[in-house]
């Protein structure tokens, strides 16, 4: 029997019907080991976290972690790994997919070549062994090794596999360096960390057996501005990165609004404000703060916030772009650039602060 203890975090979001099935698995293929299961849920309706108490009663392997606030596959995961009794840590998803087996093959290459971590990579280029993968994720799952490998650089078969064994006392040395990438940790970890002993085991990638994939829109945005903000050596936090492109595509939109105002006879300096303030919190809270997302009464009540804590950067935006326009040079287009260019810092700090807390 294995000395150590083993840890299984596996973050959840309505899979009650996936509970019970994974920890018959667990108990059925690492009945040699010493392990327990811990469930971070990030609040699911469908009654995942109460079926997992409910098994822990009769098990005190097994146990829920309920996150209300700052949800999300990587800060789960991270919840989890901190909240953990064993020397082994796993994170794993316990839709299926992710075949306890596998973690046989795992803890034993981790022991035998005394490794820091090891991970098992999908064969995407095998039919077969990705059933569970759709062709739309296979081809993400290509593109985002290709660049992680590049962030990395070094060669991996899938830095992006959310399948991953790390010894404890390794996780918490690195632990504070650890961004929000979304779902993908395996690659910040290894980011984070450079000088970690680390291999890959190869599996077959399962069918889900209930529940969706939290494979989404935000999913992708995050891990994108993740990989960007990597590339500046973490001078730009994922965060500032994401509030940035969100005020440079919303320039269109802003843009479209405003000429069309204008075109009504509307004053310069309503339009500019009604524009600002309105596209860029609408479209903060669907990416930037998308984790701690306003709604209903919640949204209105950000909305009239955020125009009153951000006056000061209103009245700036408002200001360099009217002087502009009016002063400097008639030109619609780069005054309200230099009212943007001026918001911005300002916002974002607001944004963190006062906003979405």
């Amino acid at each position: 029997m294995p000395s150590k203890r083993l840890s299984i975090i596996a973050p959840t979001y309505n899979e009650a019907g996936n509970i019970i099935p994974f920890v018959e698995r667990v108990k059925t293929t690492l009945a040699a080991f010493d392990w327990e299961i811990l469930f971070v849920d990030d609040n699911s309706t469908d009654g995942t976290a109460q079926k997992a108490f409910d098994y822990g009663t009769g098990d005190s392997r097994v146990r829920p972690i309920i996150r209300l606030n700052d949800r999300g596959l990587a800060k789960s995961s991270i919840q989890g790994m901190l909240s953990a009794r064993g020397d082994l840590l796993c994170v794993m998803d316990a839709d299926g997919q992710h075949d306890p087996a596998v973690l046989l093959d795992m803890i034993a290459r981790l022991e035998q070549d005394n490794l820091d971590i090891v991970s098992a990579a999908r064969r995407l280029e095998d039919d077969q062994a990705l059933e569970g993968l759709s062709p739309v994720r296979r081809k993400l799952s290509n593109i985002g090794n290709w660049l992680s490998s590049l962030i990395l650089g070094k060669k991996l078969a899938d830095p992006l596999t959310g399948f991953f064994v790390i010894r404890r006392s390794r996780f918490l040395e690195l632990a504070p360096r650890l961004g929000d990438p979304g779902f993908k940790l395996l690659l910040d970890i290894l980011y984070s960390d450079k000088s970690l002993r680390h291999e890959e085991v190869p599996f077959s990638f399962g069918v889900r057996t209930h529940g969706q994939s939290k494979l989404d829109t935000y999913v992708i945005w995050k891990f994108v501005t993740f990989l960007l903000s990597k590339m500046t050596g973490g001078l730009l936090p994922v965060s500032l990165i994401s509030f940035l492109f969100v005020g440079g595509s919303g320039i269109f939109i802003h843009l479209a609004v405003l000429y069309a105002a204008l075109s009504l006879s509307a004053p310069f300096i309503a339009a500019q404000t009604l524009v600002a303030a309105t596209s860029n919190f609408l479209l903060n809270n669907l990416l930037t703060f998308q984790d701690k997302r306003l709604r209903g009464w919640g949204k209105l009540w950000g909305y009239l916030k955020f125009l009153t804590v951000s006056a000061v950067g209103i009245v700036a935006n408002v200001s360099a772009a009217t002087l502009t326009y009016e002063r400097v040079i008639h030109v619609v287009f780069l005054a309200t650039l230099a009212g943007i260019a001026i918001d911005t810092v300002w916002k974002f700090v607001i944004a963190n602060r006062f906003i979405w807390r």
